[in-house]
């Protein structure tokens, strides 16, 4: 069982497997080590507040060339060596989350796809999905399946942008450049089939939007990508100059990954065979990718996986789209309402009450909260120099944490 989030009155958003629940604190069994991480993942996210001789804290941010968003690390040194690390996520605050109250779920539906633009799809499949569950209504396998490719999709140009960066970071400038190339391919193929290319305004309560003309196209297309960064990958495993400047850096424990509530592709690195996707019976026989070092190296590596295998996917799921997706019609009731998806990065969680058919509460867990306190987990005892290649080997977000 995991710990996502606490909502008002203190009641626990848990996850077990593929199931959601709300339950309060004495409900529960168990006891989680990530609760005060949730409960002021608004403040500060990290591992203390290092003091000592000689110890100062060189605040890195909030603009940096570094970091592609803005938002603060304190990092507590006392010279050269990272001693503990606080996350302020304060600058991309835009309270999402109140502005949903009072609307309808239709457009609450657009500021979920706004909290982060890299996980847009992500996000909106998990507001939809919260409200389409309750329903019992079973959407159209058109529609499940172009979802699936939408996820994919979104998965295959996260990944390569992380592995881009790490490359960037090792000045791999051609392993670089070709990566990047991808990165834009995969956007305008985004594009092609789903008409936005970062996947925004494709997703909707019981339908999903597309260019079915364009199918054999985006198939032929991911089929080069695929052969294309296939060729890059066999290569970069063979330049020392960047496997060592990944080798053994920002090594996460399992067991202190499980207690943070670390989800995806980071927890996967430490050994964690658990992928959510696999319990949806249209993902046939899914691949796992995984890794036990949980070093910088592994989580690269279980990402160039797992680009692999979200390309199989998509031409899998390509190959059995035989109609036209029929939209289901969504009775919007009353009550509380559940819904989560598989981001690049991790599950990401929706908790909604909609009274009198307006949204009246909503709460949103995201992987990147747990992702930044697992950074600052694994960056403690390394030198400035491994920053950028823990950072994105994490896959983070500041807007997605912050919301």
């Amino acid at each position: 069982m995991r710990l996502l989030g606490i909502l008002k009155n203190d009641r626990l958003f848990v996850q077990d497997k593929d199931k959601l629940f709300v339950r309060n604190l004495n409900q529960c069994s168990s006891t989680f080590e990530n609760y005060d991480l949730i409960k002021n993942r608004d403040i500060s996210i990290g591992n203390g507040k290092t003091q000592g001789k000689g110890v100062f804290n060189f605040r890195y941010g909030p603009v940096s060339s570094g970091v592609g968003e803005a938002g603060i690390f304190n990092l507590y040194t006392y010279g050269e060596r990272i001693l503990s690390v606080e996350v302020d996520p304060i600058y991309k605050k835009r309270n999402i989350e109140a502005q949903m109250v009072g609307k309808t779920p239709f457009e609450a539906l657009k500021l979920a796809e706004s909290v982060c633009g890299n996980f847009s799809f992500s996000h909106s499949l998990a507001f939809t999905t919260a409200l389409e569950n309750q329903t019992g209504i079973e959407l159209n396998k058109t529609v499940q399946r172009l979802r699936i490719i939408g996820l994919e999709l979104e998965r295959t140009y996260n990944h390569i942008h992380q592995i881009a960066r790490l490359a960037k970071g090792a000045s791999q400038t051609v392993l670089t450049s070709h990566l990047e190339w991808i990165f834009e391919e995969l956007l305008r193929t985004n594009k092609l089939l789903f008409g936005n290319r970062f996947l925004k305004h494709t997703n909707f309560l019981g339908s999903t939007t597309i260019n079915l003309h364009n199918l054999e196209k985006v198939k032929n297309r991911i089929t080069q990508l695929k052969e294309k960064f296939e060729e890059l990958y066999e290569h970069a495993l063979q330049s020392y100059n960047f496997i060592d400047r990944l080798y053994g850096v920002g090594r996460l424990e399992r067991k202190k990954a499980l207690n943070i509530g670390l989800t995806g592709p980071s927890l996967r690195a430490c050994g964690i065979n658990e992928d959510l996707r696999q319990l949806n019976r249209l993902y046939e026989n899914l691949k796992i990718a995984t890794r036990s070092e949980g070093d910088a190296l592994a989580r690269m590596e279980v990402r160039a996986e797992e680009f692999i295998n979200s390309c199989e996917i998509i031409l899998s799921q390509i190959e059995k789209i035989d109609n036209e997706p029929q939209k289901e019609e969504i009775p919007i009731n009353d009550g509380d309402y559940l819904g989560y998806s598989c981001s690049p990065t991790g599950i990401i969680a929706y908790y909604l009450e909609i009274r009198k058919g307006l949204i009246d509460y909503v709460y949103i867990s995201t992987p990147s909260v747990f992702g930044f306190r697992a950074f600052a987990e694994a960056i403690t005892g390394y030198i400035f120099t491994d920053f950028s290649f823990i950072f994105d080997s994490f896959g983070i977000n500041f807007a997605d944490c912050a919301r």
